[in-house]
């Protein structure tokens, strides 16, 4: 059983109360319109182990006619390995019929050892990210040579799941979806310079249930109250259909992978099937769920493709009083910031690029421009080995800070004052201090270090729960370490910020 199935079953079984709030002292016309959710409809196509006499290429296909049928274009996650597979056996006719669609990766190797996560298990940042750069450019290439489109982005196969990952995908502009990383009321967020779409595919429970109509009938009427509770409050939502081959498989294909296993081809078992005459059922109860879907009055369906555009905004610059208005609220709430706009690495390179040019012409510039280096390297210190920094030293640390920043494209994670190691977080504090007084014409001769977080807090346990469960994935290695990704990914959470979309500016 995929991660993501066990919340949906559990929330069936638990059963949901729903508070009608009455209208009825409002007139029909002077109800306000109400706004549709953005919800795309996407699939995981992965089984490249199962012999071609199993059919198991046959379903995206049939899944991919019923789609365009119904005039619904969906976001189909392909694993390289599948898609080399099928063009091997010469199915021009399913990835014909896919490629009317968006096509993303589901990364390059998919359950095959080592995984993602395995390979980034103890990976510093710049060997993590280069091993990741390199396999999933190939999958990528082969998608698109075999699709006709360039993936957009790429989800997240499982528990495979590493920060670097998430930064090797900004330098191929591509996003990440089933990120684990979110925001409160935000499932469209960017972290490591990298739009990623949060959840694991909310409605997995399906793939167990096309093909029985006693199964089928009670989850799509839970849909009724499912959907409505899932969409409210939320930026936008992921409709996981399935997984094409375990609409007729009753197990996952990559059993042959549990516990680290790494079978050749000649090893690989097939998983137990359903009655080929079942499939005919089950294409049926899948007409009937996309025909329930594009009917639905608060969701809007669209693609990842599409969201990517759709989200992609960033402010390029911030004004000094931008700046000032958020270097006062860190100080007042005595916490590394998350803003709407700016992500807390941003405002720590504005901040010191803003002050390295008061050092130098004696003003603050009125706008910088927006630099986005990724999070510290290591882990900084929380407490200043120093209690009072005078003025000019701030200064001279602001430009050590910027040139750090310019030169190795991260935050630094500590600067040493006089053989004492100030850590990032504190150094925000110290700059935001120094910034603010600067603003208010209050220069001071020194200011005292703050004992300051390390990187931002916001929903930490929350993004922390979910990396580490990433061991429990049948297919990882029983000994899996994951207290090194959950370290650099809280790392990484000096670039998390909210994700906008383009239309509101």
């Amino acid at each position: 059983m995929k991660m993501h199935q066990l919340k949906l079953i559990n929330f069936l079984m638990s059963g949901i109360v729903i508070i009608t709030l009455s209208t009825c002292s409002l007139k029909k016309e002077e109800m306000p319109a109400k706004e549709k959710t953005p919800m795309v409809i996407c699939f995981d196509v992965e089984d490249y182990t199962s012999p071609e006499s199993a059919g198991m290429d046959n379903i995206p296909k049939w899944l991919a006619e019923i789609l365009t049928d119904e005039g619904v274009t969906c976001s189909f996650f392909v694993i390289g390995e599948k898609a080399r597979m099928m063009e091997k056996r010469g199915r021009k006719d399913v990835i014909e019929a896919m490629a009317r669609h968006d096509i993303g990766s589901h990364t390059n190797f998919g359950s095959i050892h080592p995984t993602v996560t395995e390979i980034l298990e103890y990976a510093s940042w710049d060997k993590g990210t280069e091993e990741m750069l390199t396999n999933e450019t190939i999958g990528f290439d082969d998608l698109e040579r075999i699709f006709g489109q360039r993936p957009a982005n790429l989800s997240r196969h499982g528990g495979s799941y590493g920060p670097q990952l998430t930064g090797a995908l900004s330098q191929l502009n591509a996003g990440y979806v089933y990120s684990p990383i979110s925001l409160p009321g935000h499932n469209a967020v960017w972290f490591c310079n990298t739009l990623n779409f949060h959840g694991e595919g909310d409605y997995g429970f399906f793939d167990d249930a096309y093909y029985r109509d006693d199964l089928f009938n009670p989850m799509l009427e839970a849909l009724d109250s499912l959907i409505p509770s899932s969409i409210k409050d939320v930026d936008l939502m992921a409709f996981f259909a399935n997984h094409p081959s375990k609409v007729r498989s009753i197990q996952f294909w990559d059993f042959n992978y549990y516990k680290g296993a790494n079978p050749g081809p000649d090893e690989w078992k097939t998983p137990e099937l359903r009655s080929l005459e079942s499939m005919k059922t089950a294409q049926k109860n899948f007409r009937r769920l996309i025909k329930y879907m594009k009917n639905r009055d608060d969701i809007e369906l669209t693609t990842f493709r599409e969201l990517n555009k759709r989200f992609s905004y960033q402010e390029d610059v911030i004004s000094q009083d931008e700046l000032g208005s958020i270097a006062a609220r860190i100080l007042k709430e005595n916490k590394v910031v998350v803003g709407e706009l700016f992500s807390a690495a941003e405002v720590f390179s504005a901040l010191v690029e803003s002050l390295d040019h008061y050092h130098a012409d004696q003003e603050l510039p009125m706008q910088v421009k927006i630099r986005r280096p990724f999070g510290p390297l290591e882990m900084p210190v929380s407490k200043p080995e120093i209690d009072l920094v005078p003025a000019a030293g701030i200064l001279e640390m602001a430009g050590a800070a910027q040139e750090y920043i310019e030169k190795i494209n991260h935050l630094p994670s500590s600067l040493d004052y006089e053989g004492k190691k100030i850590g990032t977080g504190s150094l925000l504090a110290l700059f935001s201090e120094m910034f603010v007084k600067i603003q208010e014409s209050n220069l001071p001769d020194h200011l005292a270090t703050l004992v300051f977080e390390a990187y931002p807090s916001v929903n930490e346990e929350n993004i922390a729960n979910v990396v580490a469960a990433c061991k429990e994935w049948p297919v990882h290695r029983e000994d899996l370490d994951m207290s090194h990704l959950i370290e650099m990914t809280k790392l990484q959470l000096w670039t998390l910020k909210p994700a906008r979309e383009n239309e509101i500016r």
